[in-house]
């Protein structure tokens, strides 16, 4: 097989709401060119489908308007009468018998005495026919689609439609690889039947069907990650170690957890305050909007929405502050801000040039004649000098407020209303309008991730559960502790501003246990500092030693804990735990094999239970099309790492570590094939 080329890799991420692809692999890895809606429309015909919703525009088309029978337009001829009776008197001959005609004559009306009525004039008529015709609407979803909803495809001939027109839209040559980054609840039997319709569709030469999770993994560049893929309807969270998926505990599809459950949150609040947005129809449509603005926003633990913030009481006892944990440094900040308030207005020196300006020289008032004149003039000066500071004051003080410090803001709201078909069937063009209005939007654009009305969990409390879960579920003890440490969130659910923050600070306050909040008798963290006084003093025994194992694997009071309040150090004895065996005296008397026997059994395995630490991965710096927000940013790094998977796989390996299935495998074992490639 010859080499494949950058320019022929194809990459298709399918989503349930947009569908990613690229032709060809840049010098530098960009976002994806093509961006299409995973949806399609009913065709005409049955079995039949469109990308584009197919209006009917039926067309009058008038004919001839006709007087009694005749059109208006047609002109009487002349007619020769004489001819005519001659030519009807005259008779015909049918073989041996004269056949005679007599001329026909019409019923006319009558009246009673026999004479004939003039005829009435029939009225006016217009023949009119309809024609249909059909015209594209690209800004309506009416009647749309949707073959894969929280990430399943339910829809498989939909879906082979959507894939026909993505290969009809970008044309790509016949020699080319295709990557497809599959979802997490994608079966072994979605796979196979995705790989039988490429290899015999498209006739392709290569197939390589990868992860979501493991591709978001290549992007950040970590070997051992958890990924949070919040997508539109669900979310999954996924635990990647050394490059493996960890399938059990996986949290696959998770439902109500994605950026449609925030959208319905928003639309919750806003139908509370529905008298706020009298004009507003759709407020779906309208809480989609506010939730991809910068105006929407998920504050963090402790921070009040406006209008809603309580004044701190002052602390009394420090000693007593610290041990519940309240913040000394609040009457710090409190100074500090009001000391800077007073430098930003002048301090004492503007307060004493206030207090001077009553001040009046009455002795130079009353040597003029005019006084009241001077004083009437010193008050207005003064009255205006009063408003424009006012007015200064709240022109500064409105700029310096933060979004999460304004009752309400101005929110631009964009519709599309419904094309006017009257005006299509008379011949006018019926294409639907963008309409731009301004809303102004309280503390509910806050509101994305609260819990709702009678429930306890929020979007965020759930994932973090689903989050914790994954981790423990993995089997090797001594790797949870770097997926703690390599969180990666990610999905366009999570495009919110503070979604991510919000989460890690959940997951905190959950799951985190600070090692200043222990002891050394009740974690099982490795300590040598001196215990009590009732074991003379000694050193804690550390987990890892032989003959001591860890201390989470017995049931009921911590073993240290008794080990350490009993006496049982004796002169050239070692600590032993009550319920274990003693260690030997001396490993080397029993070999090499036994020692090493022992040190295995007894191996201390981490810190498993709890973590102590908890952070996101740093995105990657030497990707600089993906650092702006507005193109796609982060949250699309899954495409980003099949980006790098591609170039792996179909370039640098060319089929030696077996990234992808060929044709001529294809044929050979079939779809099921598709299961015995390393990725």
């Amino acid at each position: 097989m010859p080499p494949f080329k950058d320019e022929h890799v194809l990459i298709i991420a399918p989503g349930s709401a947009i569908t990613q692809t690229q032709l060809g692999l840049p010098e530098t890895f960009t976002p994806p060119r093509w961006r299409f809606p995973t949806r399609m429309f009913p065709g005409l015909k049955e079995g039949e489908w469109e990308p584009v919703f197919v209006r009917e525009k039926v067309k009058v088309k008038q004919e001839q308007t006709q007087v009694n029978g005749h059109p208006r337009t047609e002109q009487a001829k002349d007619v020769d009468m004489t001819d005519a009776t001659s030519t009807s008197q005259q008779p015909q001959t049918n073989g041996d018998h004269i056949v005679q005609h007599e001329p026909k004559m019409e019923s006319l009306p009558t009246d009673s005495s026999g004479a004939v009525q003039p005829a009435e004039p029939q009225p006016d008529m217009t023949m009119e026919d309809e024609e249909t015709e059909y015209y594209d609407d690209p800004l309506t979803s009416a009647n749309a689609v949707y073959p894969i909803k929280s990430g399943r495809i339910e829809n498989w001939p939909c879906f082979f439609a959507l894939l026909s027109h993505i290969y009809q839209m970008i044309s790509p040559p016949f020699h080319m690889p295709v990557l497809v980054v599959s979802q997490p609840c994608w079966t072994a039997r979605d796979k196979e039947t995705i790989t039988q319709y490429f290899f015999e569709n498209w006739k392709i030469p290569a197939l390589c069907v990868m992860d979501s999770a493991l591709a978001a993994a290549w992007g950040f560049g970590v070997q051992s990650a958890c990924v949070v893929d919040v997508g539109l309807d669900k979310c999954d969270v996924t635990a990647v170690v050394e490059y493996v998926v960890n399938e059990v505990g996986r949290g696959v599809a998770i439902d109500g957890c994605g950026g449609s459950a925030l959208t319905a949150r928003l639309r919750e609040e806003f139908e509370k305050q529905k008298e706020k947005y009298p004009d507003i129809d759709d407020l779906t449509e309208l809480a989609e909007q506010v939730k991809r603005s910068p105006i929407c926003e998920i504050l963090p633990t402790g921070i009040p929405m406006p209008g809603q913030g309580t004044q701190a009481a002052p602390i009394q006892n420090p000693l007593v502050a610290a041990s519940t944990g309240l913040d000394l440094k609040e009457n710090a900040i409190n100074n500090t801000s009001a000391t800077n308030e007073q430098v930003a207005t002048g301090g004492d020196g503007a307060q004493d040039e206030d207090d001077n300006e009553g001040v009046l020289d009455v002795a130079a008032i009353v040597a003029q004649n005019n006084a009241a004149e001077i004083l009437a003039k010193r008050e207005r000066e003064k009255a205006e000098k009063e408003a424009k500071k006012k007015s200064s004051q709240a022109e500064q003080k409105a700029i310096r407020l933060r979004n999460s410090e304004r009752n309400t803001t101005t929110f631009n709201f964009e519709d599309y209303p419904p094309p006017d078909l009257s005006s299509a069937n008379s011949g006018g063009a019926a294409q639907s309008r963008k309409r731009k209005r301004e809303v102004e939007i309280g503390p509910e654009r806050f509101m994305a991730a609260t819990p709702s009305a009678g429930h306890t969990d929020s979007i965020l409390d759930r994932i973090a559960g689903a989050v914790h879960s994954t981790i423990m579920a993995v089997p090797e003890i001594k790797d949870r502790s770097s997926l703690w440490d390599n969180l990666i969130i990610l999905g366009n659910g999570s495009r919110v501003r503070g979604f991510s923050n919000a989460l890690v600070e959940v997951l905190s306050s959950r799951y985190t246990l600070s090692p200043s909040n222990t002891t050394i008798f009740t974690s099982e963290i490795p300590s040598n500092f001196s215990t009590p006084v009732p074991t003379g003093g000694t050193n804690t025994p550390i987990p890892g030693q032989a003959g001591h194992p860890p201390s989470h694997i017995s049931s009921g009071v911590n073993p240290l804990l008794v080990a350490a309040t009993k006496n049982m150090m004796q002169p050239g004895q070692h600590l032993q735990v009550p319920g274990q065996h003693p260690a030997p005296p001396n490993v080397q008397l029993h070999g090499a094999f036994a020692g090493m026997e022992s040190l295995q059994q007894h191996s201390y395995r981490g810190w498993s239970q709890s973590p102590t630490s908890m952070k996101t991965v740093r995105a990657p710096d030497y990707f600089p099309e993906w650092k702006d927000p507005s193109v796609a940013g982060m949250e699309e790094a899954t495409f980003l790492g099949a980006q790098v998977a591609a170039k792996v796989v179909f370039i640098v390996d060319q089929g030696i570590s077996k990234g992808f299935l060929t044709r001529s495998e294809y044929n050979e074992l079939g779809p099921e094939g598709i299961h015995s490639c390393a990725m």
